[in-house]
């Protein structure tokens, strides 16, 4: 509890700490990111750590149902993601065209995916997760035109969540250490694009 008091006008009100653990994410990027997205228009999509799987629901209906002179079960846009645990798998990840249950950082599986390239390389509430040399190396290994990058503006110190070891923070991400991309920051939100 907060008090604030000015002449005869006192105020109390609580405080709430609106971080969280993952294996969601802040709700304030969204608008951004599908301003950007709606505006690219992607043909295809590579969403890396897709956790619950928020943004592959959010990207097929603003890419694909929002074109209404198509047939609805027409999927124009390519969908796929990739999450390491399992056990996030739930009904919405039907949303995408293939999803890859396995560690991005693998050899195997981030050269199975450089093989194709995508329209958009998506990125949410995810880098943090990756020590920064292993990040980098595997923005450099994708093959992409555009990207998004959605992390948080100050990274805290984050074990496993739900048993997850993928949850673990292991660094922060400033706008020195993706060269080239725009910034726009949203509250306690970084993103990073283009």
């Amino acid at each position: 509890m907060v008090s604030i008091v000015q002449g005869s006008l006192s105020l109390r009100f609580t405080v709430i700490q609106f971080w969280h653990k993952m294996p969601s994410s802040r709700y304030e990027a969204i608008p951004f990111v599908l301003d950007l997205v709606t505006k690219w228009q992607p043909k295809s999509i590579l969403d890396v750590g897709i956790g619950y799987g928020k943004y592959g629901v959010l990207f097929r209906e603003y890419l694909d149902i929002w074109k209404v002179d198509e047939p609805y079960s027409q999927r124009a846009l390519k969908l796929i993601g990739v999450e390491a645990f399992a056990k996030y798998r739930n009904p919405i990840w039907e949303v995408y065209d293939k999803v890859i249950v396995d560690d991005i950082s693998k050899k195997d599986i981030k050269a199975e995916l450089a093989e194709e390239k995508f329209g958009l390389l998506f990125l949410g509430d995810v880098l943090e997760h990756f020590g920064k040399e292993e990040g980098k190396e595997l923005l450099g290994d994708l093959n992409y035109d555009k990207i998004v990058i959605v992390t948080p503006l100050h990274v805290r110190e984050q074990e496993p969540v739900y048993e997850n070891k993928f949850e673990i923070h292991k660094s922060s991400w400033k706008w020195q250490d993706v060269p080239g991309l725009e910034l726009q920051i949203i509250n306690t939100t970084q993103i990073f694009y283009g």
